[in-house]
């Protein structure tokens, strides 16, 4: 991911920008039904939930399309996962309707700054009154479930560092990928390449984390390009070598209707 202080185009015209232009956008008025609200209201109440919850933020940067009416921002957090990895949340917010207040959490890898999402928790908010008033307390309760989740994820990446991959195993999960039409035609032979022959020495050893990096790696740009897109992506694909792997799926999901915490199965 670029420098919080760098620019870089994003898809369909949006743009990164600073945490000072972020906190300049406001909602339109609202009205006797409909209560939009602001983007910096929505990353300041996740960072206050985040550090009520112990987790600390290393790095953030935010990104603005449809005329500043849809924000996602990517939060970094000092948070170890387990060798070379550590957690990271997504946050998207909307004050065109097009969609909820949004979380993805995941990983990112040190060594090649990749950005993975693993899970989404949507925080459905009716805009009215009383649920603006509410989804603070929404958020909170949504990030009581990253302590979980981190749990989860540091098994996984343990997993999938220590399960051994065949070229032929590993080319069948690429050719599912592209089938399933998770990976483009073009975009194939770049996760071949990075599987063949990695640009980083940490991915030369033939596991699934490898191959998981393989996928990462070439799917970089996206999150720059189209980071919805990339945490959907990213996501599905994670899903798909995970199941290689033996790992069984997690879900973030609200505390209210699911407190059972998941298990990784080696």
């Amino acid at each position: 991911m670029a420098d919080g202080n760098a620019q870089f185009v994003l898809h369909c015209g949006a743009r990164q920008v600073s945490r000072e232009e972020l906190d300049r956008v406001e909602p339109p008025a609202a009205t006797a039904t409909w209560f939009p609200v602001k983007h910096a209201t929505v990353v300041d109440s996740v960072q206050r939930s985040l550090a009520a919850a112990g987790f600390d933020v290393r790095r953030a940067t935010f990104g603005l399309a449809r005329d500043n009416h849809r924000m996602f921002a990517t939060l970094d957090l000092t948070s170890e996962l387990a060798f070379g990895a550590s957690l990271a949340v997504g946050v998207r917010n909307s004050t065109d309707k097009s969609f909820p207040i949004g979380f993805c959490a995941g990983s990112r890898t040190f060594v090649c700054d990749n950005l993975a999402f693993r899970s989404e928790l949507t925080v459905t908010k009716k805009h009215t009154r009383n649920g603006r008033i509410r989804f603070e307390g929404e958020i909170a309760r949504a990030i009581t479930t990253l302590s979980a989740f981190q749990q989860h994820e540091t098994r996984r990446v343990v997993v999938l560092q220590e399960c051994g991959l065949t070229d032929q195993a590993a080319e069948a999960l690429m050719l599912r990928s592209f089938e399933s039409g998770l990976i483009s035609h073009r975009m194939l032979p770049k996760v071949i390449q990075e599987w063949r022959r990695p640009s980083f020495p940490e991915f030369a050893p033939r596991t699934a984390w490898s191959m998981f990096n393989a996928f990462t790696t070439a799917l970089g740009p996206r999150a720059e390009t189209n980071p919805q897109e990339h945490a959907r992506t990213t996501m599905q694909v994670g899903a798909l070598v995970d199941a290689a792997a033996g790992i069984k799926p997690f879900a973030l999901a609200a505390p209210a209707t699911e407190s059972a915490e998941p298990t990784t199965a080696a």
